[in-house]
């Protein structure tokens, strides 16, 4: 065997070097990519909902009595809002475990936060969420049941 020339070992060495360079910016342009990917996935659903109560009488009906409680609710109209409300809250569970595994900044986070604590200060939604709490997940359990807390 002969004897290994110090320019292979520089080169192996550089080619290392350049794979573990290429292989961060791969990392980097892939969680970039996440990031976009949920952001957009949350906006649809958002949008899904805001739809819904736009193109649907009874279903915005139900939501306008929601500000009055649940008394003025026909018992169609209480299913209906339970059901509007458990799957926004399953979107703010999303965006909440989204936004703990680092792919919401604080910056689109905040805003969202606004939005929670505005529409849990009806009383007839903390009912609902009470009724509904134990089938989130217990982090996110924990972050609206302070919004609840802090609102009286």
């Amino acid at each position: 065997m002969g004897k290994v020339s110090p320019w292979v070992n520089v080169g192996s060495a550089v080619g290392v070097l350049m794979g573990i360079v290429f292989l961060g910016l791969e990392v980097r342009q892939n969680t970039d990519m996440m990031k976009s990917q949920a952001r957009d996935s949350i906006t649809e659903k958002q949008m899904m909902y805001s739809e819904w109560v736009a193109t649907e009488p009874e279903m915005a009906e139900a939501v306008s009595k929601l500000g009055d409680g649940m008394e003025s609710m026909t018992p169609r109209e209480r299913v209906m809002i339970g059901y509007f409300l458990a799957g926004v809250w399953r979107e703010w569970e999303n965006s909440y475990y989204q936004y703990q595994s680092g792919l919401f900044d604080s910056s689109e986070f905040e805003p969202r936060m606004g939005r929670w604590r505005s529409q849990m200060a009806n009383a007839a939604t903390k009912l609902q969420w009470c009724a509904q709490r134990e089938g989130f997940a217990p982090d996110f359990r924990v972050e609206v049941d302070g919004i609840v807390r802090a609102d009286g």
